[in-house]
């Protein structure tokens, strides 16, 4: 990929190759309701499975704490309204035969009366279409007949997986969102080109590769999760390049704290998604997250000091903006503490007003509890790093993970400011601000360095053992459909790889867990071995000796992961310069430092260099973020200008 030499000498878009987009476009659709207008067809007598939601709506997505507050749980704002939803006459049975015939005449009346109500899109689910298409086909075709100028998705080309439910709902947030993603992916892409860009545009979508406009707009649920999905994937880039194959992903923003998880160098992915409590079956990368950040607000409730879920948003803000917030933040108590520098705010490019951070600590959470400020603010620290290592924690070591063997790759505007705390409290073998000051951004780097993805599955249902001729047959039908998809992004096919996972569990569990097949010609010893690792990977979830083979175990789903690699940003190891950091050395000031019970001199330090090496306690204060460094941890830079942190021996 070519380097960008100037963002301000109007070549910007002449000197690239490709652009790379990760949108919020579809996530605040559906936070916002912004969505189309859509219309629903299924099987007569299962109009309410969407607003069922099979039981588990009112707690999807919820966090604990919300969970335990009833008047916090509730089912969402429908995508559909009753009004919205039509029933046909047709029934395919779980082997994929017709039972009762497709009522043509009843679909076309119901696609007249949704026309009519004056539906922009209509998404259709018929019970086993994922066993037999001709149905749901047929309707597709009746929809583009009556309606043309309404957008159609059918389960069977979204997600043909089992599921009624959740293959529902998937079908309707992508109608849903879809008419709203291609308008403006359209717009941009002509935008693009119009200033210079002659590549292609390419969007980040939630499994952590890219694709293209065009596919992107018919997989629109794909891309809720495009922007915390850069993160990991930069992380898998950099931990590739350090020889790091297992790094906690910590990204740290204003309102979320994100957690994914990559072991032996690939992230962990998972098939299903909740989306403001829509249960999905979107693949995605395994990202966890919480209501901790920066602006995440701290209160008194019965005597107890509490931090988050709520945040302060950009609007007002924490207090210290100045912008008539009041409530006292997780970044007020930095400022209050002196790790944020109220002068040297993201570069200095924003001052922070410190007098209306104490005012809001010292009034709603000192002086209610009957304590300084500083110990207030040092509290709500200390808590918000509580909240985030315990989703770290889970994401672990109730994962059968072991934290100790991992690294901790701190990023995000607040990522250093609590990576150190956290690090150190899983006991991980290193901290690691990732490209230094680039740590704030660190989730752009994950655009750049994507490959091409595309995922394909269905759903067959078979008790080992397994036949090799009907697994084999399954996964080259979803292999053409996958390689179909890429050569339509432009790629050569002797550029596509393509990676086989089965979906296997227990006969009688409602979960299944992901064991990957070789790209090897298959044989009934290789379907043995893939049984072997299920039960492996079981155990490793949940536990040595939960593994129950006289269960027997049963074949779920099948999925296609095709990747192409496109030419990509590299980048250059420096050379390390002495490991003196003096010259990086801005002052010392005396700041507070929980474990140590008081306020202690502390170096402060601008940006690092490749080679340098310091001792904590220390404050980094960089142009985009800062750093902490805690007493009893060390700090070496590497030729990557990784901020790499450890503790002392």
């Amino acid at each position: 990929m070519n380097v960008i030499r100037s963002f301000d000498d109007g070549r910007l878009l002449g000197d690239a190759d490709y652009f790379y987009h990760g949108t919020t476009v579809t996530t605040n659709a559906m936070i916002t309701g912004g969505g189309a207008k859509v219309g629903f067809i299924t099987t007569a007598g299962h109009r309410d499975a969407l607003s069922m939601m099979r039981i588990i709506g009112r707690s999807a997505g919820k966090s604990e704490a919300e969970l335990k507050q009833y008047s916090y749980t509730g089912k969402p704002q429908p995508i559909v309204p009753k009004a919205l939803i039509r029933e046909v006459h047709e029934r395919v049975d779980r082997c994929g035969t017709v039972v009762v015939p497709f009522d043509e005449v009843g679909a076309r009346k119901a696609v007249r009366e949704l026309a009519e109500a004056g539906v922009e899109a209509i998404a259709v689910c018929f019970l086993w279409s994922f066993m037999n298409r001709d149905h749901e086909q047929r309707m597709k075709q009746i929809v583009l007949e009556e309606a043309p100028e309404v957008y159609v998705a059918i389960s069977c080309e979204i997600m043909p997986a089992i599921k009624e439910y959740e293959r529902s709902a998937t079908t309707v947030v992508t109608a849903y969102l879809a008419p709203l993603l291609t308008a403006y992916l359209n717009d941009l892409a002509s935008e693009l080109t119009t200033d210079g860009l002659a590549g292609p545009l390419f969007v980040m979508q939630s499994l952590g590769g890219a694709m293209g406009v065009s596919q992107a707009g018919r997989r629109a649920a794909n891309t809720l999760a495009s922007g915390p999905a850069g993160g990991v994937v930069a992380a898998t880039f950099v931990g590739d390049l350090i020889a790091e194959k297992n790094i906690i992903c910590a990204d740290v923003g204003g309102t979320s704290f994100d957690v994914g998880l990559i072991v032996d160098g690939d992230p962990l992915i998972t098939s299903q998604s909740i989306v403001n409590q829509y249960t999905l079956l979107v693949p995605a990368l395994d990202i966890v997250s919480i209501g901790a950040g920066g602006g995440s607000v701290a209160s008194v409730d019965l005597g107890r000091l509490n931090v988050g879920p709520t945040s302060a948003g950009a609007a007002p803000g924490p207090a210290c903006y100045g912008r008539g917030g009041t409530e006292p933040t997780t970044t007020d108590a930095d400022v209050v503490l002196g790790y944020i520098d109220p002068d040297y705010f993201l570069g200095g490019a924003m001052s922070l007003d410190k007098d209306l951070a104490e005012k809001a600590i010292h009034d709603k959470i000192a002086a209610p509890l009957g304590i300084s400020t500083q110990a207030a603010a040092a509290g709500i620290v200390e808590i918000a790093n509580h909240h985030m290592s315990d989703l770290m924690r889970k994401m672990t070591i109730e994962r059968g993970h072991d934290p100790r063997d991992f690294v901790v790759f701190a990023f995000g505007g607040a990522g250093p400011l609590h990576g150190g705390a956290l690090g150190r409290e899983l006991g991980a073998k290193e901290i690691i601000f990732p490209l230094g000051n680039v740590a704030s951004a660190f989730s752009a780097l994950g655009l750049s360095v994507s490959d091409l993805t595309t995922v394909t599955q269905t759903t067959r249902l078979a008790l080992a053992p397994l036949s090799a001729e009907v697994v084999s047959r399954t996964f080259q039908d979803l292999e053409a459909e996958a390689l179909n998809n890429l050569q339509g992004a432009g790629v050569q096919p002797g550029d596509i790889q393509l990676n086989r996972v089965l979906e296997l569990r227990y006969k009688g569990q409602v979960h299944q867990v992901d064991t990957p097949l070789p790209p090897d010609d298959l044989n009934d010893d290789i379907l043995r071995g893939a049984l072997v690792d299920f039960e492996r990977r079981y155990e490793a979830l949940f536990g040595p000796g939960s593994s129950y083979s006289d269960a027997g175990i049963e074949l779920v789903a099948y999925r296609v992961v095709g990747t192409a690699t496109v030419e990509r940003s590299t980048l250059q190891e420096a050379d390390l310069g002495p490991p003196d950091a003096g010259s990086a050395l801005l002052g010392k000031e005396s700041l507070y430092w929980r474990e140590l019970g008081g306020e202690t001199e502390t170096a402060i330090y601008g940006e690092l260099h490749p080679g340098m090496q310091l001792d904590g306690p220390a404050v980094l204060r960089m142009p985009s973020t800062t750093g902490l460094v805690h007493p009893g941890q060390s700090v070496r830079v590497d030729a990557f200008a990784n901020i790499r942190i450890r503790s002392k021996e």
